[in-house]
């Protein structure tokens, strides 16, 4: 992301407003980042990586203790006039001019520099004769000491080309320019392609804008015009930086979560295909049934004929001309065998029809759990995802509480499209689809991929006639939300909603349908 020394000389510019103020206070809310409070607001720098610096309005929580090196400068600059704030070149650095009165009365000078680079950031506070007296972190490296007493070297290199104060210079042989990220450097030489480096300068000196955007599938925020994507303008670089945390924020929740359902549906899936596997396994043993109920009737019938207690015996059956072996428990006598043999083929008849349940209740499941997979694949943003959680809490995936005194949760809408007049409803996940299905007329046309999860997709009628060029619009649709989506073609049925109905208990998304018609469509671009 490049909060880079283009975007710190903006938030520079937007700092300076605190110039002559004085600080009535320093706060370290944790280890890597520093507040100073301000008569007419709050600075806040941010030592890790993205390191930036942002202007506040309002103080932030912080904690009731404050840490070490925040004690240090409360000592010595608590109170202290801001005399200017200034970046040093165009990098990602920059101090703070200090002047305050000591405790002895005479006037003391310090400089607050800080680094905002990345995990290399840092703040240090240094003395007029630009000795460290402190800094946030302490070492010493090849290049400099950071440490007490130490002389302070900026890390910067001085022979890159600062673009706001070089003319003359031949971009395409210069490759060392000071500032620039990676991302904001080839958005630099596309802006220069287009205008030209004095439109470039004029601009970002005019104004105090940024920009955000997307680029590569994320988003990024930049202190110039992003001249070949489209953006959102913010007139202060605080304003952006807040807005683009905000969205990252929103991002970084709506993947956690959905990489968490999408956890949980998979291991409920694996269990009940399991699950579906064994009952399947218990089923092929039924089919000893008959069998049984032969040996049965055939040693019923030659009983008389057997007193030992034997392995097997021998009898002829009549319906297949055929002698046949029947084994026996040697250690009972075939009387006992016999009922043996009935008590197991009752048993196997009794467990087969709790069987056939089982397999249909545990069959609709897998296909349920299949559709909501489908559903938080497919949802884009965090509202979407959020009624996946409570469906799934509702119905026992998730052991969490549905508490009833929430606040009240953002309610998603189903995608809505519009095509030659008409009106298209697709559902966004299961609570949709049985919504949209529910609250449909009985005219309505309904659409659904054929034997896979998807969307339910709605065509408004207004009780006319829907023409061809609409359902297969619709159905397109229908495809691009199922599990079909990068299929050539789906199959897509269709047909009145007063032909669809939703079975007692079922789960929700969960419908049958017949009366239907079918379309072979490609999934809408």
């Amino acid at each position: 992301m490049p909060i880079d020394g283009l975007f710190l000389n903006k938030s520079i510019r937007e700092a300076k407003k605190f110039e002559g103020q004085k600080i009535r206070n320093i706060y370290q809310p944790v280890n890597d980042e520093v507040l100073l409070q301000l008569q007419n607001g709050f600075l806040l720098f941010v030592l890790k990586n993205p390191s930036y610096l942002i202007s506040l309005d309002e103080k932030p929580n912080m904690p009731d203790t404050p840490q070490n090196f925040s004690m240090f400068l409360r000592k010595r600059i608590k109170n202290a006039k801001i005399n200017k704030i200034e970046q040093l070149g165009l990098d990602r650095l920059g101090y703070i001019d200090l002047s305050v009165i000591d405790e002895t009365f005479e006037l003391k000078n310090f400089k607050l520099y800080f680094e905002l680079m990345g995990r290399n950031s840092n703040i240090l506070l240094v003395d007029e004769k630009n000795k460290i007296l402190d800094a946030l972190k302490k070492g010493i490296t090849s290049n400099r000491s950071i440490m007490p007493g130490a002389e302070y070297f900026p890390f910067y290199n001085t022979e890159y080309i600062n673009v706001l104060e070089h003319e003359k210079v031949d971009f395409d042989t210069i490759k060392q320019l000071m500032g620039f990220s990676k991302i904001s450097k080839i958005l630099f030489f596309d802006y220069l392609d287009k205008y030209d480096y004095f439109s470039f300068i004029s601009e970002f000196l005019d104004n105090n804008n940024v920009y955000i955007f997307d680029y590569n599938g994320k988003k990024e925020i930049l202190s110039f015009r992003p001249v070949n994507y489209e953006y959102e303008t913010f007139n202060s670089p605080s304003k952006g930086l807040l807005n683009f945390f905000e969205i990252n924020s929103i991002n970084s929740r709506f993947t956690e979560l959905k990489k968490k359902l999408e956890k949980t549906v998979i291991k409920e899936i694996e269990k009940y295909e399991k699950l579906y596997k064994k009952l399947k396994k218990e089923e092929n043993e039924l089919k000893d049934i008959p069998i049984l109920e032969k040996q049965g009737r055939l040693l019923q019938a030659y009983l008389y004929q057997f007193k030992e207690k034997t392995d097997h015996i021998i009898v002829y059956d009549w319906e297949t001309e055929e002698n046949v072996q029947i084994k026996l428990n040697p250690l009972k006598t075939p009387n006992e065998n016999l009922q043996i043999i009935f008590k197991k083929v009752q048993k196997l008849k009794s467990k087969s029809e709790h069987l056939k349940e089982r397999l249909k209740i545990t069959k609709e499941m897998i296909d349920y759990l299949y559709q909501l997979w489908q559903s938080i694949d497919l949802a884009e943003d965090i509202e979407t995802l959020q009624e996946i959680k409570e469906e799934m809490i509702n119905e026992r995936l998730i052991t969490e509480k549905s508490s009833k005194k929430k606040m009240k949760r953002k309610e998603s809408n189903p995608y809505e499209f519009y095509y030659n007049g008409f009106k298209i409803l697709v559902g966004k996940n299961n609570i949709q689809n049985d919504k949209i299905t529910r609250e449909a007329d009985r005219d309505d046309i309904w659409l659904h991929a054929q034997g896979i999860p998807g969307a339910h997709v709605i065509i408004k009628s207004n009780k006319q006639e829907v023409p061809e060029d609409v359902l297969l619009f619709a159905a397109s649709l229908a495809a691009k939300y199922s599990k079909g989506r990068y299929s050539s073609k789906v199959s897509i049925d269709y047909t009145q909603k007063k032909h669809v109905w939703k079975p007692k208990g079922a789960k929700p998304g969960m419908i049958l349908y017949n009366n239907f018609k079918t379309l072979y469509v490609e999934p809408a671009k």
